[in-house]
């Protein structure tokens, strides 16, 4: 690595060099039975500046490359200390052309299915074609990958199309005030469909109240990390094996605020078996995206034009579609089979998802990029999430 001449560059070589940073650890949690899935590893720097503003000097300078491996060496060798899960990495976009990387995550004293990287916001992807290459290196690896920040900064939806990840991980200014505003709970809902058809996982982050938490819930959101659910912490970690997923460890200033009485009211006691319950969770997503469609088709069939319409009613027959079929299979006392597995051996990263639909070749609908006709119900069709947020 050579020296920079900048102050700054300095600093972060220094900083590099002696590894003067602290790692702190935060879960990620499965809102529906509470279990801690993993962990994201997250960097503290000495001076207190934040570490956005870091990474942001170190990509200007050059130096994220250098950044990224030192922390990711430093959390790879913290394996053996933190709880069954997967770590989730950050990489900036320069680190993926860094030959290093591939080496370093190929270490044999960590199993590549325990890894998850995640590529942040720090600058652009310059090059699709190289980025690709490497995470599908990656993938063969057996590490997963997931794009940070969506509905924020470059985390576009053509963006998430051209590098397929694995999990898809919804931006804390979604999340924030979710349970006050119905437009963050339309997104959210077009997000959870928008992962399940091309067979992604949707982790909402900073998830910081009670109020955020079960609204997050009702958008049909199955995975979560924030204050809410557990602080970062350094090593040693002190976690429960599952994590109260009410808001009672909301330590927010917010905590306060109220669930809506529908939300915290019991649930009836009803003996359910196990094919029932996955159904049932099965078609939570969908009934979200009818509703979520119908909504926006009942607010613009009036000024919108007849391919936007077209599109709208399209992405409601699927979901229909979607749950008739698991309505059936649920008469037929069969199991849906609506679930994707994660790695052997390894809490898993699947969900209950949609089937995923055929991969549009170029990696978006040019339908919905140039406004010509969509195809009929049987043909190949967006998703409302798709829909509202490639426009």
């Amino acid at each position: 690595m050579e020296s920079s001449p900048e102050p700054r560059g300095l600093a972060i070589e220094q900083t590099v060099a002696e590894r003067r940073f602290q790692l702190v650890y935060q879960p990620i949690v499965h809102l529906d039975t509470g279990d801690v899935m993993g962990v994201e590893a997250l960097c503290r720097f000495p001076d207190g500046r934040s570490p956005e503003r870091w990474f942001r000097e170190a990509e200007a300078l050059g130096l994220a490359p250098a950044l990224d491996l030192a922390i990711i060496e430093t959390a790879m060798a913290d394996v053996p200390s933190l709880p069954p899960g997967y770590l989730s990495l950050n990489v900036s976009p320069s680190t993926l052309g860094d030959p290093r990387l591939l080496d370093l995550l190929a270490a044999r004293h960590v199993p590549s299915e325990r890894l998850v990287v995640e590529i942040t916001e720090h600058a652009r992807v310059a090059n699709y074609g190289l980025a690709r290459r490497t995470l599908d290196t990656m993938r063969r690896l057996g590490v997963h990958l997931a794009v940070d920040d969506a509905g924020a900064g470059y985390a576009t939806f053509r963006h998430v199309l051209r590098l397929r990840p694995d999990i898809i991980k919804m931006d804390h200014s979604i999340t924030q005030h979710i349970n006050e505003d119905p437009a963050r709970m339309a997104l959210a809902a077009a997000l959870v469909i928008f992962a399940g058809e091309i067979g992604a996982v949707l982790i909402a982050e900073g998830v910081e109240t009670a109020g955020e938490l079960a609204a997050l819930q009702r958008a049909g959101v199955s995975r979560a990390q924030g204050f809410a659910l557990g602080r970062p912490q350094s090593l040693p970690l002190v976690l429960p094996d599952t994590v109260s997923t009410d808001g009672e460890h909301d330590t927010d200033a917010h905590a306060s605020a109220e669930v809506d009485a529908e939300a915290a009211a019991p649930a009836p006691a009803v003996e359910y078996d196990g094919s029932v319950a996955t159904a049932a969770h099965a078609l939570l997503s969908p009934v979200s995206g009818i509703d979520l469609a119908l909504e926006l088709l009942r607010k613009k069939t009036a000024d919108n034009d007849g391919d936007e319409c077209a599109a709208l009613i399209g992405s409601a027959q699927r979901q229909v579609r979607l749950v008739g079929s698991t309505l059936q299979d649920m008469m037929r006392g069969g199991p849906p089979a609506l679930t994707v597995p994660g790695p052997p051996g390894v809490p898993h990263l699947g969900q209950v998802i949609a089937p995923a639909q055929p991969p549009v070749e170029g990696g978006v609908d040019r339908d919905v990029e140039v406004g010509r006709d969509h195809p009929p119900p049987d043909g190949p069709r967006i998703t409302i999430g798709t829909f509202i947020l490639l426009r």
